[in-house]
């Protein structure tokens, strides 16, 4: 289970970070795209199929290309865009338009030196993330923390996080140019949380939850109390890759 972790942010007004690594992360992004690609002639392109149906953050059409720099080290980015809406999220009132992406860029260490130099082995990686997600979620809650009344509450959300993971994944080669990339890891997540049209007040009202708690619970209480928050980030994934 994720673990929220509250920190008084105002430690951190000085530096403005959560803001200049956002835009440290795009502009990395976009340069090492420009420029590793024409330098290198082993690639290899990479589709996450759990993406699509990841309706806990939010679902994306996700893919990427891993360029080999030397025998044993390669630079992986990748990007998703946000196609439909989660099933979380309410149709009937919409705040704001519901849309999303997600960028990440990962340089990996291979364990064993392969000879025929292609991009297969057990790897170490080091990766830095950056996500953003606008939707329309719907609390039900209990005004001044009174049971016996219940409302709902529906109302726009932009969820920003910028992520640092430490992984470990093997990438095996199947037929001919196609592999697999699977892979796990750990890391720690900035997330900022703005609300839009919102009418529940965490300081005097309580929200109803259900009896069974999940994952989905989580995100109801972090999308309905917004603010900036840091936490822990356990992450397990796979990927079907075709190698040039």
């Amino acid at each position: 289970m994720i673990q929220q972790i509250s920190l008084p942010w105002s430690k951190f007004s000085k530096m403005k970070k959560y803001h200049s690594l956002k835009g440290f992360f795009i502009l990395t992004f976009l340069s090492s795209c420009l420029s590793l690609y024409s330098q290198t002639d082993k690639v290899s392109i990479k589709f996450s199929p759990l993406p699509l149906i990841d309706d806990i953050g939010f679902p994306t059409i996700q893919g990427g290309v891993e360029v080999k720099l030397s025998k044993r080290i390669s630079w992986y980015n990748e990007v998703g865009i946000k196609y439909r809406e989660c099933m979380s999220e309410i149709s009937d009132t919409n705040f704001i338009a519901s849309r999303g992406y997600k960028l990440r860029s990962e340089l990996r260490y291979y364990l064993s030196k392969n000879k025929k130099e292609s991009l297969e082995g057990l790897y170490l990686a080091l990766n830095y993330s950056f996500s953003q997600n606008y939707h329309n979620p719907e609390i039900s809650y209990y005004p001044n923390k009174d049971s016996s009344k219940i409302r709902k509450d529906g109302f726009g959300v932009k969820k920003e996080m910028f992520g640092l993971n430490v992984l470990c994944g093997f990438q095996q080669k199947l037929y001919k140019g196609l592999a697999i990339d699977a892979y796990g890891g750990i890391g720690i997540r900035f997330r900022d949380v703005t609300t839009y049209h919102k009418e529940f007040d965490k300081k005097k009202d309580s929200m109803e939850l259900p009896i069974d708690f999940s994952i989905l619970s989580i995100r109801e209480i972090v999308d309905a109390n917004g603010g900036r928050t840091v936490i822990p980030i356990l992450m397990l994934g796979v990927r079907i890759c075709y190698n040039f």
